[in-house]
C-alpha cells in the first residue's frame, strides 16, 4: 500500500514538472525564438554593410 502511494505521489510530480516544462517552451518559441532571429538577422545585415564583423 506504502509503495503504491509513493508510485501515485512520484507520478503527479513528474506531471506537473512535464507541464511547466512545456509552458516554458511555449513561451520560449512564442517570444524568445523570433526576437533571437531578429538578432541574427540584424548581424548578417551590419556584417553585410560594413564588411566587418563586430567585437564583442
Amino acid at each position: 500500500m506504502r509503495n503504491t502511494i509513493k508510485t501515485i505521489v512520484a507520478i503527479g510530480i513528474i506531471a506537473v514538472l512535464v507541464y511547466i516544462a512545456l509552458k516554458l517552451l511555449g513561451f520560449a518559441l512564442r517570444v524568445v525564438l523570433p526576437i533571437a532571429i531578429l538578432a541574427f538577422i540584424a548581424y548578417i545585415i551590419y556584417v553585410l554593410v560594413t564588411g566587418r564583423r563586430p567585437r564583442f
